[in-house]
């Protein structure tokens, strides 16, 4: 499997009039590579990592960064003249060979050397003054690959109730196909009430950030779902006071449960919810 390496957005703070600054560091490491391979000092591949950004119906190549082997590299919206909510995306390759323009986004290389498990990731970090919260993540190739798909995930992950830390929920979307860029209605509801939804719109091949307070009063969690598109939903929260940050991302359902019938429990449970 394969991934794209998406650049968060930023975020304007209006409580404290600044902006929550988004990058992402890449190391040219094996992060999946097999424990018996981890102390080997085999790793000679230089990675070119071209970074596209969604402008009117095409992607347009911004940069080639190349990386060499254990090398950091990290992009931040900061210094570039994007749109807050603008997409843009690292596509990793493992020779410079990047198109200008193009209606569809590059598939990325896999960067795999072995048969490990573990997911190619990057570093996705949000930055207010010196405070950094990050976690590591990616966006798979099958996922931006898919014409129709569904989305279910729930909000347990916000922070406290504290009337001084504001939540966040940021819907990330990424399609190749650049002329998908409408709407998506996401629908929420309460576990114990589904017949009293509300709707809020996410857009494909875009973050999409809303403040949680205006959307809910919080005295449960909530469901997010939607049959139209997928989503990597991410919950990122702000102590007004300490300017201290923190940042989580759901998983999809099939990772709540384990075992080999776990898509029959996954079926079931879009069934009742989707």
């Amino acid at each position: 499997m394969s991934s794209y390496f998406p650049i968060p957005p930023t975020i304007w703070i209006e409580e404290l009039s600044l902006n929550i600054f988004g990058s992402t560091t890449f190391l040219n490491v094996p992060n999946n590579r097999l424990k018996r391979k981890i102390f080997e000092n085999s790793h000679k591949n230089i990675i070119y990592l071209g970074l596209y950004c969604l402008k009117n119906n095409y992607w347009s190549l911004i940069n080639v960064y190349t990386c060499r082997p254990y090398e950091f590299l990290e992009i931040s919206r900061k210094n570039l003249n994007i749109n807050n909510e603008s997409m843009i995306v690292l596509v990793p390759k493992k020779k410079n060979e990047f198109p200008q323009e193009t209606n569809n986004l590059p598939k990325p290389d896999a960067l795999r050397i072995d048969n490990s498990p573990v997911a190619e990731r990057s570093s996705l970090n949000f930055t207010i003054n010196n405070n950094t919260t990050s976690y590591q993540g990616e966006y798979p190739f099958e996922m931006a690959s898919l014409k129709k798909s569904t989305f279910l995930t729930f909000d347990i992950l916000r922070s406290s109730l504290n009337k001084k830390v504001i939540n966040y929920i940021i819907f990330m979307n990424i399609l190749r196909d650049s002329s998908f860029q409408d709407d998506v209605i996401i629908e929420i509801f309460k576990p114990s009430d589904m017949k009293n939804n509300k709707k809020i719109i996410a857009k494909k091949n875009s973050y999409t950030v809303h403040k949680l307070s205006e959307i809910d009063n919080f005295n449960e969690p909530n469901v997010y779902k939607s049959n139209q598109c997928s989503f990597i939903p991410i919950m990122f929260s702000i102590d007004l006071d300490s300017k201290q940050l923190s940042v989580e991302h759901t998983h999809p359902p099939s990772e709540l449960f384990f075992g080999s019938n776990k898509f029959k429990a996954v079926k079931i449970l879009k069934k009742q919810w989707i």
